[in-house]
């Protein structure tokens, strides 16, 4: 601390010092007087030996403790000064810097939000995700016998959690709700360190499969909207898919599950609930797998053990159980929301992460380089003053450091702008997010911590870096005599190479953003105007659910025709059917099965749904051949309807209708009754014509009572609509919840939201670049233009017209342009490949887009160029040749 105060004290350490050397000249100067040397002489004599006071001052502060820290502040100083001096070009390197890290900073918080954080109120530090995989892709889940196995053989787990994801019809004393929930192994809270705000979790005993009664632990926002708050919860009855349960537990507030989709409002026990429920034989089947595994790590265990560990018992379970466990691994990942299960962001998140990345290593670079051409610029208008501090005495180092802290100044400035912009930014896109599983909105939280602060001053010490280096390497190789001449320009006429390299390089990142950005539209387009072979207009989707209202399948079907049959009669009502799988993204929900005819060694393969009566009049279709299903098709003679791709696939030339097709793997015969029309009956597919065979709801094996999805053609108002859809269920059964309803067109934005969230990021980063380049291109040509004012007064006095000047600069830099368009092509040729696992109907050289963005930037670029331009064809030949 004593240096540093000694530091601060600067007033005081130079005063002591001039005191000391006036003392040491004076007591010089008497000696030479008492040998005789007049007294004017004796004081230049003693100035002259003592060999100058400024460098003796310099020379004294550079030996000092604290010397460093002195030229630390004397620098800044005077780049803090030198900004001054040229406020409209530091202003503009603070907002370009400001906005880049701004930028950045906000998509680093949505990745870091997304792909890293833990969900609210799990304590993440230890907690290591068990990512199931099968040939080497994230398959769904784990099987209950293999997460048995691994918590008896693992030694480098504290806690292994499992836990499967449902939607329960929970009755309360209100009424009747259904909830999104998970079933849990007994150490499900402990694992994830959440304390519960009242009463307790759950214990072994109510865990086991002779468990006396169902209990639960509810979420806060249940306790709190669904039993007002009382403090006599626990204890209190409830009833979870027309079973009795007791509530034991209320988990804390915010707390909705450990995953960013699937989120929970309460809680049973995993093995109590199959007992109940009498799934005990499929939770104990080898073969399917769909729960989620947490574990915690053991005191001084790392996550590479854990993975060999698990590693060892994964092909120990191969070699024991070859049918089951064949191509299955489990790799380890760092817990977050995001980290397990099969959803798109566990597949796609490494590629939306590189995809984030080449947008702002891209958007940085842009920036650094239009902000190092305004350094550039101004180091050019100050080459005289330079000259003249090196004439003096200033080394070369020591000005190259007065630039680096002018970009440091620069840098700091922006960073604090930029973490302002980026908290408000990142509390605004999370709007930007469809809704979760059961239309609840997504638990996100993408304000910045350290984390994100730290990587903002990581890129702007980066940027520092990069756009101070130029115009030091300027100053660097500067030659002092042609500046120092007398009656010399301040600055000499030639171009700078690396300005216009600059240029280029800017306008080639502007290219390829703007084609990403072209492509992710041009997809959104096609998606937003594809022909689905239906209208989608006033087609409403209702998810309801069987589970606590019915007692078996005939009981649960007959409540769903009973509330079709009611529906069908109401006002605005036109139509009116069910299906299992809503018509989402195939691969999410909807079964791809192999189909065979009789004789047929490879099988067509299709997409399977259940479905209703009239489902095809509910589309607004009508069966090109055959019937519709009707309320009399049942199990007992198998019927099937196929579209007219997979018809025209299995009889090519024949009619289809009273054939025989073969299902499954296990090939059940169907007879087929209908060929429907061609349609996306799933949504978006990727493939061109993709195959679709339907089955009365009524034949699907093992059907017990759940989730099925209302399908309604109305002519009415929405609000209408669905106020008919409360009404039909109130009067066939109150216990019947509506659990999700949107519209076909909710339905189908949420399924491709990962394209237009990549579209709107794309958008704004390209839309910021362009401005950027456009403006880079703009500052470098109209300092160009003011370095040849002589050179386009003397042509002008010659005879030049105003068009030849024109043209002249024109030239140069549309030569600029050309360049860094071609460039950009080749970049976004190349690197276009990482967007094609998320374009729908066109490919990353798509024709349209290129043509597009050529058409947009060489505008930019030729405004870019006409403005300086004419402003080059207005000088006066005498106003340029005057000092000549």
């Amino acid at each position: 601390m004593r240096p540093l105060r000694f530091w601060l004290r600067t007033e005081r350490r130079d005063r002591d010092l001039d005191n000391e050397l006036r003392f040491h000249i004076d007591q010089h100067v008497r000696d030479l007087m008492a040998k005789g040397v007049p007294q004017e002489r004796a004081r230049r004599q003693a100035l002259i030996e003592l060999g100058g006071v400024d460098q003796i001052k310099e020379r004294v502060r550079e030996s000092r403790v604290g010397g460093s820290l002195d030229r630390v502040r004397c620098d800044a100083r005077d780049a803090w000064r030198a900004l001054r001096r040229t406020p409209g070009t530091a202003l503009t390197a603070v907002a370009l810097v400001a906005l880049v890290i701004g930028g950045n900073t906000t998509l680093f918080s949505m990745i870091h939000g997304i792909l890293a954080k833990p969900a609210r109120g799990v304590q993440a530090g230890h907690l290591v995700t068990l990512q199931p995989r099968t040939a080497g892709r994230v398959s769904f889940g784990h099987s209950y016998p293999d997460y048995l196995d691994y918590v008896a053989e693992s030694r480098t787990f504290n806690h292994l959690l499992a836990c499967d994801f449902a939607s329960f019809t929970v009755g309360v004393p209100d009424g009747t709700y259904a909830f999104r929930g998970t079933k849990v192994t007994a150490n499900y809270f402990d694992t994830l360190g959440v304390k519960l705000v009242r009463g307790r979790s759950f214990t072994d005993a109510e865990s086991r499969l002779d468990a006396s009664g169902l209990v639960a632990v509810v979420s806060y926002r249940v306790w709190q909207e669904q039993f007002s708050g009382i403090d006599a919860i626990i204890g209190r009855p409830i009833t979870i898919d027309g079973h009795p349960a007791t509530v034991v537990g209320v988990a804390p507030a915010g707390f909705q599950g450990t995953t960013l989709v699937e989120l929970s409002q309460i809680w049973v026990p995993l093995l109590a609930y199959a007992r109940i429920e009498g799934t005990e034989r499929a939770l104990d089947d080898r073969g399917r797998g769909s729960l989620f595994a947490i574990g915690q790590l053991a005191p001084g265990m790392s996550m590479a053990e854990a993975q060999a560990e698990l590693s060892s018992i994964g092909g120990r379970l191969t070699a024991t159980y070859p049918q089951t466990n064949q191509q299955r691994a489990v790799r380890t990942v760092p817990y977050s929301m995001t980290a397990g299960g099969n959803s798109l962001i566990s597949e796609r998140g490494g590629m939306f992460l590189a995809i984030c990345s080449v947008i702002t290593t891209l958007t940085v670079l842009i920036v650094c380089a239009n902000v190092a051409n305004l350094m550039l610029a101004r180091a050019a208008v100050r080459q005289r003053e330079t000259a003249l501090r090196r004439s003096l005495g200033a080394s070369r180092i020591a000005i190259v450091r007065s630039l680096l802290f002018e970009g440091l100044i620069v840098s700091a400035i922006a960073c604090l702008s930029a973490y302002v912009f980026a908290s408000w930014t990142a509390r605004a896109v999370v709007r930007l997010f469809p809704p979760a599983t059961g239309g609840a909105a997504m638990p996100l939280d993408f304000s910045p911590d350290w984390r994100v602060a730290s990587y903002a001053m990581l890129v702007a010490l980066l940027g520092t870096v990069t756009f101070t280096l130029p115009p030091a390497f300027r100053v660097w190789r500067q030659d002092l005599l042609p500046f120092l001449r007398a009656g010399e320009q301040g600055v000499v006429p030639g171009r700078s190479t690396l300005s216009t390299v600059l240029v280029i390089v800017q306008l080639a990142f502007a290219v390829l953003l703007l084609t990403s950005a072209g492509l992710a539209y041009r997809s959104i387009d096609l998606i937003s105007t594809r022909n689905l072979g239906f209208p989608r207009e006033n087609l409403l989707l209702a998810t309801i659910s069987t589970t606590g209202a019915a007692t078996g399948t005939e009981a649960s079907l007959g409540m769903i025709e009973r509330v079709r049959e009611r529906m069908s009669g109401a006002h605005g009502v036109r139509a009116v059917s069910y299906a299992r799988f809503v018509p989402t993204m195939p691969g999410s929900l909807w079964p791809d099965q192999p189909i065979r005819v009789p004789g047929m060694n490879v099988p067509v393969r299709a997409w399977l749904n259940y479905v209703g009566p009239d489902y095809l009049q509910v589309l607004a279709l009508s069966p090109a051949a055959g019937r519709e299903f009707s309320g009399t098709d049942s199990a007992a003679q198998p019927v099937a309807m196929i579209n007219r791709d997979l018809a025209d696939a299995l009889w090519p030339g024949e009619p289809a209708i009273g054939r025989t097709l073969l299902l499954g793997a296990e090939q059940r015969p169907l007879e087929v009754v209908a060929v429907a029309p061609n349609a996306l009956y799933s949504g978006y597919g990727t493939q061109a014509r993709p195959n679709f065979i339907l089955l009365p709801e009524r034949q699907r094996r093992g059907a017990v009572p759940g989730l099925i999805s209302l399908y309604i053609r109305h002519t009415g108002s929405l609000d209408a609509a669905a106020a008919e859809i409360r009404r039909a269920l109130r009067d066939v059964d109150t216990r019947i919840p509506i659990v999700y309803m949107r519209t076909l067109d909710t339905e189908l934005d949420a399924a491709t939201w990962p394209v237009r969230f990549i579209y709107i990021l794309l958008t704004l980063f390209a839309g910021g670049s362009l401005l950027i380049a456009t403006a880079g291109q703009y500052a470098v040509i109209a300092f160009d233009v003011r370095r040849r004012t002589r050179d386009f007064g003397v042509r002008m006095a010659l005879g030049a017209s105003s068009n030849q000047i024109i043209s002249s600069v024109l030239r140069q830099g549309l030569v600029w342009s050309v360049s860094g368009l071609a460039s950009g092509f080749v970049l976004s040729a190349a690197i276009g490949q990482a967007l094609r696992g998320v374009l729908f109907g066109i490919t990353p050289t798509d024709p349209g887009t290129y043509i597009g963005v050529l058409t947009v930037l060489f505008a930019a670029s030729l405004l870019a160029c006409l403005i300086p331009a004419r402003r080059a064809a207005r000088i006066s030949p005498m106003q340029a040749l005057r000092h000549d």
